[in-house]
């Protein structure tokens, strides 16, 4: 998890912290990508890709640290690709599982500029819904959604940033979509390429440093869920979770179970005043505290 987005994530809104992950994919390596689906539509090999962040240092065009995924002049920092004007290009994830999610449900974009002229950036985001009879879409189940959503004067989901860009273009800022209405669903989520002259957001020339799911409610144990009185003393974490344990929580009973960003669980511990977390990599971590009866949720930093 790179340092710039633990940034951004301390400074989320009130809805986000009220919120747990259920996905996410922070572009740092080509491994990133496994699953995904690319189409070079107009053959001219460029398209979406992983790779660091482009951006103009002033000079010229070149390339930053941060690992992202972008979509631009397959050429860059050096010339420029044939067709671009006319690319036609999509990326498609691999299904992201949210039957396990309700309430309210917000996907994060962090997304950069490429110039200091690009003063608005941002990209439509075209979501499928997997259903019994077609569980796993096609390209063309794409297009027509790019196709509806145009006929209805744009599309209704999109990551966008204007007034919030940064001005150091190696930093990204947040926009929060809310996709409350495929609670329960398995989803597929498509971006396409095109750039609409009568509406720029649609910019090519964009930088994604990290796409991730938010849900209000995460339906992992039949527990009583309680307002949270259980404390973390000191966040970020360095090496060790403190935590000061709610008194209606049977101390003997309690285990702590920490979860990543993909909702995959990374450490498991009997409750202590102080836990080792020192194997963990640097990122955003939930700690489901609970003895069975009641359980607490609590997001922290780990150094």
């Amino acid at each position: 998890m790179k340092k710039l987005i633990l940034l951004s994530i301390l400074l989320l809104s009130q809805a986000i912290f009220a919120q747990y992950p259920v996905w996410s994919n922070t572009f740092d390596t080509p491994a990133s990508l496994q699953g995904w689906t690319f189409y070079d539509l107009n053959g001219n090999g460029n398209g979406w890709v992983q790779g660091q962040n482009i951006y103009h240092n002033g000079t010229a065009l070149t390339y930053g640290t941060s690992g992202v995924l972008r979509h631009s002049i397959n050429l860059v920092p050096t010339g420029n690709a044939t067709g671009f004007a006319t690319e036609n290009d999509w990326i498609i994830s691999p299904e992201i599982d949210l039957t396990g999610a309700g309430g309210t449900i917000t996907l994060a974009g962090y997304i950069g500029r490429q110039r200091s002229t690009h003063t608005t950036v941002g990209r439509d985001i075209y979501i499928f819904v997997s259903t019994p009879q077609k569980q796993v879409p096609e390209l063309s189940d794409f297009q027509q959604l790019a196709t509806d959503a145009q006929n209805a004067g744009g599309a209704t989901y999109k990551f966008s940033a204007s007034t919030t860009l940064p001005t150091d273009l190696t930093q990204f800022a947040e926009s929060l979509v809310n996709i409350s209405a495929f609670a329960g669903k398995k989803i597929y989520i498509g971006l396409w390429s095109n750039r609409i002259v009568a509406a720029p957001i649609n910019s090519q020339n964009i930088n994604i440093d990290e796409i991730a799911i938010y849900s209000s409610v995460l339906n992992t144990k039949d527990v009583k869920e309680v307002k949270n009185v259980t404390k973390i003393m000191e966040n970020p974490v360095t090496n060790s979770l403190q935590l000061q344990l709610n008194p209606k929580l049977k101390e003997n009973n309690t285990t702590i179970a920490v979860y990543n960003m993909s909702g995959q669980k990374v450490l498991m511990a009997k409750y202590s005043e102080n836990i080792n977390v020192s194997a963990l990599s640097a990122g955003i971590y939930v700690a489901d505290v609970s003895d069975g009866n009641v359980s607490e949720k609590l997001k922290f930093i780990k150094k």
